[in-house]
């Protein structure tokens, strides 16, 4: 004879009401023992602050009417989505990453321990975790920094920010120093033509005079013009242009973001007595029995 084992509920187990009243107590001692430990516990972390910066890319970014970037009554205040997306890969780039690093002296503040084997790596790890940088629904950028301390939250946010204009302007100078070399190269070689139709000019008499004379006016209309580029990117490599337009600026938080010390001892007391009632529930709803094949 083969036995089995069969798990049937009891109709009865279903009366919340008198469950409830026959297992108070353990209700009452592990809600109590749930509360005090998950409120210790929460005590023990570290309470995290945020700061967060708002921020529109300028026109700028986008390209201007002039090489000097002059403001024109068709320029508008604001950059497009692509110079959004400029804006955020410019913030999120290891230039501005290095300079948090090395001011803030991250390492240390990181807790990063001097022995570790990939110390970088770590670094890199924290700040995806604690630095966001993302596009609003409005078409703004939002700067967020979470830090244990509140006032390197605010600065670290603030700098972020101001950080891009700087790099946005290293490399409008980078570009325009290369340019000012071409440029340079092209305006000396045009002086040289005009110089020798000038030559030959001196030289020319009747009507071949007046035929070098107007291709003289043309190449000279030319250096002009490559004059007033060379100016304008000497300009550009040495003024400062905004690149960026701060809304709100990051404050000192007041009250910290993480952790919910309520919500946290919340949840676990819950959580727990949930897991308490399924315990009973499954432990006083459910027989065995034992029958055989006939049955």
């Amino acid at each position: 004879m083969k036995n089995n084992i069969r798990a049937d509920f009891r109709p009865d187990s279903l009366d919340l009401i008198n469950f409830i009243i026959s297992h108070f107590k353990k209700f009452v001692y592990t809600g109590l023992a749930a509360a005090i430990i998950s409120a210790v516990i929460s005590l023990m972390i570290k309470p995290m602050y945020e700061s967060s910066v708002i921020m529109y890319p300028s026109s700028n970014i986008t390209g201007a009417g002039t090489l000097l970037g002059e403001v024109t009554s068709g320029t508008e205040l604001f950059g497009d989505d692509d110079a959004t997306e400029k804006l955020i890969q410019v913030i999120n780039s290891g230039q501005i990453r290095e300079y948090l690093k090395e001011k803030y002296d991250l390492l240390n503040h990181y807790n990063v321990k001097p022995g570790e084997r990939y110390p970088n790596t770590v670094i890199a790890g924290k700040m995806d975790k604690y630095i966001h940088c993302t596009k609003t629904s409005f078409g703004s950028v939002e700067i967020r920094v979470r830090d244990r301390d509140r006032e390197i939250a605010c600065a670290m946010a603030n700098d972020m920010a101001a950080r891009a204009d700087t790099v946005f302007n290293n490399l409008q100078r980078i570009n325009a120093s290369v340019m000012l070399a071409d440029i340079g190269r092209s305006y000396e070689a045009q002086y040289r033509v005009v110089r020798q139709y000038e030559d030959t000019l001196s030289r020319s008499v009747g009507a071949s005079a007046l035929s070098v004379y107007a291709t003289l006016e043309t190449e000279n209309e030319y250096l002009g013009l490559i004059r007033g580029k060379y100016l304008e990117v000497m300009a550009l490599s040495r003024q400062v242009i905004p690149y960026t337009v701060i809304v709100d600026r990051a404050g000192v938080a007041e009250k910290k973001i993480y952790p919910r010390r309520s919500i946290m001892v919340i949840v676990s007391t819950a959580s727990a007595l949930i897991l308490l009632a399924l315990i009973l529930f499954v432990a006083g709803g459910v027989k065995l029995h034992r029958t055989d094949d006939r049955q």
